[in-house]
Formats: structure tokens, sequence, C-alpha cells
């Protein structure tokens, strides 16, 4: 009921800030799955969760443990926090829990937005969550985010936002041991896989390997 609240919430105000659209919902699968989306801008987490019909729990950066009110907001709603550039083993247990109960694990792979809107590599985080669990993995393109509240900007513009949802990518579970190799590799199908749902302002800078046009699962 909180989070639902929340929502609706967040949808009303966002819609009248600077209105977004929703493509490709027919393709979230039932829970537990986990959504990897690119991230450019702090509307991004509502917007995700709106986009999505089933409630997610966000993997969120712990410097928003302060100030303590966004604390007790972020666990109010199913969240928990990652310590970012470090192995975190509380956070994974935490995803892979909530993965267990059934619910949908929300994760910006980048680790922190994007300067520009461009996609940035994806850190290993959702991969081994992914291959832990051996639940879909839903790529999620949020195109024009970072025109509406970019990093550093004190006040929403108003600018059409789009958020496309891709087709699920099916993921084994493996036990033991995980390769090294087979993590990075998993990891950068699934970057590949958002990245053919951004149009080409917001693809990786350098030579494209994939294109606005690729909308089928990468291989």
């Amino acid at each position: 009921m909180w989070y639902r609240l929340n929502r609706s919430v967040f949808s009303w105000f966002l819609r009248r800030s600077f209105g977004f659209r929703v493509e490709g919902r027919e393709h979230e699968p039932r829970p537990p799955f986990i959504a990897i989306a690119n991230h450019a801008s702090a509307v991004d987490i509502p917007l995700l969760a709106i986009a999505l019909s089933a409630p997610v729990a966000f993997a969120a950066k712990v410097e928003l443990t302060r100030p303590w009110p966004v604390r007790l907001w972020v666990r109010s709603l199913g969240s928990f926090f990652v310590r970012r550039g470090q192995v975190d083993r509380r956070a994974i247990r935490a995803g892979l829990e909530a993965l267990r109960r059934g619910r949908v694990l929300g994760v910006f792979a980048e680790g922190t937005r994007s300067p520009d809107g461009r996609l940035q590599p994806f850190e290993e985080g959702a991969a081994y969550w992914a291959l832990r669990s051996g639940v879909p993995v839903l790529p999620v393109g949020i195109i024009g985010s970072h025109r509406t509240l970019p990093a550093g900007a004190r006040k929403i513009s108003p600018h059409p936002v789009l958020v496309r949802i891709g087709p699920p990518i099916a993921v084994p579970r493996v036990e033991g041991r995980l390769a090294g190799q087979l993590v990075r590799a998993w990891t950068r199908r699934f970057e590949q896989a958002v990245a053919a749902l951004l149009p080409p302002e917001q693809q990786p800078a350098g030579p494209p390997e994939v294109t606005y046009s690729q909308r089928s699962r990468p291989r």
C-alpha cells in the first residue's frame, strides 16, 4: 500500500512536470526478475518504478543514507543500499533475498549517473545477482531524462521522456564459483541489450557496437 501510494504520487508529479511515455510493457515477465536500466537523472528511479507494474526493490547508493529521513524512506519502500566500487556482500545478500521473496530487483548498472546521457560501462553486480538467482533480466532504456534533471540541476526542465522496455533475457543459474570471465560476458550482454534500446545520442562514446535499430536480443 505504501509503495503504491508513493508510486502514484510520483507518477502524478512527473506527468505534470514534463510528461513521459512507456513503451514495451508487454515484455515485462512475472516476478521475480531483475530490471536493468541506464541512469542519467535523479528521476530515473521513480520512472522505472512507474514503468513496471510489479513493485521494485532498488539497489540504492549508500550515499543516500544521509540524511536519515531519506534512509528511512528508501528502506520503507523495500530497497537497500550498496557500497559502490567494492564487493558489498551485505548488498549481494539483500538483492538475492529480494529475488527469493519474489520481488523485482531494480539496478542502474552503470553505478552512477551519466553526465551527458550516454551509456557508461556496466559494473558487474547485476550479472552476479542474475547468475546466482537464475531469474530473467529485463533491459530498460530511459530516453531523454538527462535533459529533465541532470546531475547538478536544481529544478526539473520540461522535456519529453520515453521509457522503453525490451524483451527479457533468460539467464542460467550457476552454482559454485562464478568465473570472472563469465560474469564479464553477461555484464557486456546486458549492457548491449540496454544500448539497443537507446537513440544514437545516448549510445556509448566511441564506435557503437549496437544501434537504435537493433531491437532484437543481442546474441
